[in-house]
């Protein structure tokens, strides 16, 4: 059920939280592919597009949080150096992310501008 404590529904099985993190890369992909088709996206101008990209979005967002949350509380027993370095992981990937990204709109020229 829902854990009282942190207000959310826990779930520590390394299956689904497999398949939920795929599930999320599924969806960045999306995100990815919809910037790619700037300034152009799937029914641009439209209020049925505006809604879908929020609620892509929104589904990311929290479909990464929500992963997030219980890799952390799965390691919390284990003591702050699992918690730290699951931070320092998290934040290398963001770090590499944001590098790939950068490099492929400066280099490759994915992105157009609007």
């Amino acid at each position: 059920g829902i854990n009282a404590e942190y207000g959310y529904l826990p779930c520590k099985k390394p299956p689904v939280l497999g398949v939920l993190t795929l599930w999320s890369v599924v969806i960045a992909s999306v995100i990815i592919f919809t910037a790619t088709l700037s300034p152009s996206p799937w029914l641009v101008g439209t209020t049925g597009g505006s809604i879908l990209i929020v609620l892509i979005c929104v589904a990311w967002t929290g479909t990464t949080s929500y992963i997030k949350v219980n890799v952390a509380s799965t390691l919390q027993p284990y003591g702050e150096n699992p918690l730290m370095y699951c931070g320092v992981v998290t934040q290398l990937g963001s770090c590499v992310g944001a590098v790939v990204i950068f490099l492929v709109n400066k280099y490759a020229r994915a992105f157009t501008p609007c």
